[in-house]
């Protein structure tokens, strides 16, 4: 994702297998180009536009897999943007980019639709356009479309302000590239004269009500015709059913399929269920996946994602209610809410959550749990208790490596860290429901958290790593027994050189200890922090201090950087100062 803003340039990876997001700014510094990644910044010659562009190709050029999403936010006078759209046409020439799905935000239309002639064909599922910059030209679609060669086929959805008689015609048009197009959604906050347009349109659009307007083209392709199968006799079925309902021959044959194949399996008759359920496969899930969207304080969509270690992978979508425009994707699946009276989305996805998961022994990879949030204050502890009892009711703990858990307190977490298997589970992820926003406008607040209770659980005693940059931990640092992690990523909501001091004597003898990055928002260390440890080995402007300490018996040593200086966001925003904590190889040191 790339957001372009007149001075500078956010942009964003992701990596879907490690679950995290990388941030690089590139910000305009007077004749050189300011580059902030975290707490690193660095300072380079030229433009920013094109120290972005340059590091954009690197990324570019290298990328191997399908890439899920690509964003381009457009903020200001759409200069930086203009000059992006000209470097990405460049590089794309160079380098045909496979991706699922482009969404511009907004952005020029015609700059849009010049990019997505460069992208594969073959890969391109979905395009979107948000707020285009204005005017909005519907023809500058149209024009786009016969830039395009053959093979392309999308869903695109247009979301604007208003439309008038100009535009309806020229979105009459669309139907002439239905093998392209192959479903519309136009979102418009302004349409006047209704029955007018309704006449032009004719047969060709549905106006529906509220204030959205969709459409779907049929698909003008014909589908190649069936060869026609041969008529199973009754002898062939009930050879079948005898290879399929004998425990022995199932297992050999079960030993070779995963969740989806199972899944299937399970939907010939009533005697393979049986004989499966009496096997017990393993469905060898990789991660499992659950994201749960609320809408004040109501649930209203739920995203599974299922990988398993094949590498073949599931998207399932559960909705609040029927959406008519939503169509299936490569690997995703929907469910709308027609179910039977006393079942709703959330039963439905937390009994395909159970059933999946009923007879994984093998070692998952990850398990997330994660919520998001239209508005604060919204209460998770009914939702995670219904996911702990699930996982409870197992003949075993689930076998975890990496938990990622959303939640608003320790104990929502309790409920789901409790049912793991505690040998396990190597990294904790403690994440807080995020709010829905455009990037570079987040609401950066204080979120307090405790982990006293957590801390004292088996999961979290045999536990490697542990994560939880985004939460203020207030628990003292003395009572979050941490010093047996190999790695640690917190912010803490103070510390002090008392703090500090522990963390140091202590660290020095853990044989796990890898390093320990603590962000805090207030501090009381000063000067009795040298009496505690000693003089720093080098001292930045008072703001940024170096330590080296000598493990005992090893050629190893602690490097601790404490850094106290006022860096601020892209909103100017004060972030949190730091402290590291890092084991270094004596080599690595001013000592070698």
């Amino acid at each position: 994702m790339l957001v372009t803003f007149d001075e500078k340039i956010i942009f964003e990876l992701e990596c879907t297998s490690a679950r995290t997001v990388e941030r690089i700014i590139y910000q305009r510094n007077g004749q050189f180009t300011l580059i902030t990644y975290g707490q690193n910044e660095l300072v380079v010659p030229g433009h920013f536009s094109d120290a972005f562009l340059e590091d954009l190709e690197t990324v570019l050029m290298k990328q191997k897999t399908v890439l899920n999403v690509f964003q381009i936010f457009s903020q200001g006078s759409g200069i930086a943007a203009a000059k992006c759209f000209s470097g990405l046409d460049e590089i794309l020439t160079a380098r045909t980019l496979a991706v699922k799905q482009v969404q511009f935000f907004k952005t020029n239309v015609s700059q849009g639709m010049s990019m997505i002639r460069y992208l594969n064909a073959d890969e391109l599922r979905h395009l979107v356009f948000v707020l285009p910059a204005q005017p909005v030209d519907f023809k500058d679609f149209l024009n786009g479309f016969r830039n395009l060669e053959e093979g392309y086929r999308f869903l695109l959805e247009i979301s604007v302000e208003g439309i008038d008689r100009d535009d309806v015609i020229a979105i009459r048009e669309f139907s002439s590239y239905s093998e392209t197009v192959t479903n519309l959604r136009i979102d418009y906050i302004i349409l006047e004269n209704r029955d007018e347009f309704r006449a032009i349109l004719g047969d060709k659009f549905e106006l529906q009500k509220g204030i959205r307007w969709s459409e779907s083209f049929r698909n003008s392709m014909k589908t190649p015709a069936k060869e026609e199968q041969p008529t199973i006799t009754d002898v062939c079925e009930i050879t079948a059913r005898s290879v399929l309902e004998n425990p022995l021959l199932m297992e050999l044959i079960l030993e070779r399929f995963e969740c989806f194949e199972i899944q299937k399996l399970r939907k010939v008759n009533r005697g393979v269920r049986k004989c499966i359920d009496v096997l017990k496969p393993d469905p060898h899930i990789e991660e499992y996946s659950i994201a749960f969207r609320f809408l004040y304080s109501i649930c209203n969509q739920i995203e599974a994602h299922i990988h398993l270690k094949s590498g073949k992978f599931k998207e399932i979508k559960y909705w609040k209610q029927e959406n008519p425009f939503c169509q299936p994707e490569e690997n995703e699946l929907y469910y709308y809410q027609n179910f039977p009276d006393g079942l709703n989305f959330e039963e439905i996805c937390l009994t395909d959550f159970e059933s999946t998961l009923r007879h994984q022994e093998s070692c998952m990879e990850v398990l997330s749990i994660v919520y998001s949030s239209e508005f604060k204050k919204v209460s998770y502890e009914e939702l995670s208790r219904r996911i702990g009892e699930v996982l409870k009711r197992r003949e075993h703990p689930l076998k975890v490596r990496k938990l990622s858990v959303g939640s608003s307190s320790q104990m929502e977490v309790m409920e789901i860290l409790s049912a793991i298997d505690k040998n396990s589970l190597k990294i904790i992820e403690l994440i807080p429901a995020f709010h829905q926003g455009y990037p570079g406008n987040e609401d950066i607040e204080e979120l307090p958290f405790e982990v006293d209770q957590l801390s004292q659980t088996d999961q979290w005693k045999n536990a490697k790593v542990l994560i939880c940059k985004n939460f203020d931990i207030i628990t003292p640092i003395e009572a979050m027994n941490i010093l047996h992690f190999g790695n640690v990523e917190i912010l803490v909501k103070t510390i002090s050189s008392q703090d500090v001091f522990y963390l140091q004597i202590n660290l020095l003898k853990s044989s796990n200890f890898q390093k320990f990055k603590i962000s805090f928002r207030k501090s009381t260390i000063d000067e009795s922090l040298h009496e505690l440890i000693g003089e720093p080995y080098r001292t930045i402007s008072d703001v940024k201090k170096v330590w080296y300490f000598r493990i005992p018996n090893t050629n190893y040593f602690i490097h601790i950087v404490l850094d106290t200086r006022d860096v601020k966001d892209e909103q100017g925003r004060l972030k949190p100062k730091l402290i590291i904590f890092t084991r270094v190889a004596k080599e690595d040191t001013p000592f070698f």
